[in-house]
């Protein structure tokens, strides 16, 4: 780059110092002073300017983030782009035309952002298209893309500065709308729509190749509906969530009926096992009594205080016991 500019300034430097002498030498003549110009001169300055000229023209610097492709006044564009850095061409003969091979973004929407305005985008692109069982719906989507460097003699040759317009945007609206109307709208937007995402973008990635163009990535970014539509749906998703709602309610309830039953059984299985054990303990009680009759009168007098020295038995007794007697005797037949 150094060395072109260098060049050019060389050859920029000696024109003028030819236009100058001339000037010079006919401003002399009309002071009627014996001037003339000398040929020698005149050449070296002439030869210097068109080397320099011509050396500048041959020398080419592609930046980073650029491909160059040849024009050949003569044999028509090169097939082999010149990369990154610098190069020798034929000067006068060969032009170099210049394309960025950085990543481009293509944007379809209603209302671009300002940044996706500075990166292409128009004011209102979106892309509306009838769906399987023919409504309405609206695509925005986003397109970032590339030139393939090895491609750029053939985009040059097939469409120079106009790929967006002749190129990008029709491509990408036609494979979108195809897709759109081999699927329903809850198709579109719903569980099915990274697989409809991932089908435009194959055929995107194959049309583009075919043309010197790289597809990077390709993105649904929102679907948009019209306001009927849009309004139908909202109508839908209230009635679903009412329905989910009630749905919770009566789970809820189901559960607390479940729960009323189970404890209303434990209840019962406990007052049951309750019973069961008194009629059995009665039972034992009234088998033991059966085999032993004084058991009673023990018990009974085994619950009196300990205070009491003189018992009165119930009518039709024949005596009155004395309670220790009573006890140490009993206790001592037991022993």
């Amino acid at each position: 780059m150094i060395i072109a500019t260098l060049l050019s300034g060389l050859a920029t430097l000696c024109w003028l110092a030819l236009v100058g002498y001339v000037v010079w030498v006919i401003v002399e003549r009309t002071r009627r002073r014996d001037r003339k110009i000398r040929i020698s001169v005149v050449a070296i300055l002439l030869v210097l300017a068109l080397l320099s000229s011509a050396l500048s023209s041959s020398i080419v610097v592609i930046d980073a983030g650029e491909v160059g492709v040849v024009f050949n006044a003569f044999s028509g564009t090169k097939d082999t782009p010149l990369y990154p850095g610098m190069h020798l061409i034929i000067p006068y003969v060969e032009t170099v035309y210049r394309y960025s091979t950085r990543e481009q973004v293509y944007t379809m929407t209603k209302e671009p952002s300002p940044e996706q305005i500075a990166y292409g985008a128009m004011q209102d692109d979106s892309l509306w298209s009838p769906t399987r069982e023919g409504l309405q719906v609206g695509i925005d989507s986003s397109t970032r893309y590339a030139i393939d460097p090895r491609q750029a003699p053939h985009v040059h040759n097939n469409f120079r500065d106009t790929y967006v317009e002749v190129l990008i945007r029709p491509t990408i609206r036609s494979i979108v709308r195809h897709y759109v109307s081999q699927n329903t709208v809850t198709d579109i937007y719903g569980p099915k729509r990274r697989e409809i995402q991932t089908a435009i973008e194959h055929d995107i990635r194959e049309r583009f190749e075919k043309e010197g163009f790289l597809l990077l990535s390709f993105d649904i970014r929102n679907v948009n509906f019209t306001p009927d539509y849009a309004q139908s749906i909202e109508q839908k998703q209230i009635a679903q969530q009412q329905a989910e709602q009630m749905q919770y309610v009566l789970q809820r309830e189901q559960q607390e009926a479940e729960r009323r039953r189970v404890e209303a059984q434990g209840i019962k299985d406990a007052a049951i096992t309750k019973a069961e054990g008194e009629a059995e303990a009665l039972r034992l009680i009234s088998d033991a009594l059966a085999e032993n009759p004084n058991l009673l009168t023990y018990r009974y007098i085994e619950k009196l205080s300990p205070n009491i020295r003189v018992m009165i038995l119930p009518s039709g007794a024949p005596f009155i016991i004395n309670p220790e007697q009573f006890l140490g005797e009993t206790s001592e037949g037991g022993e």
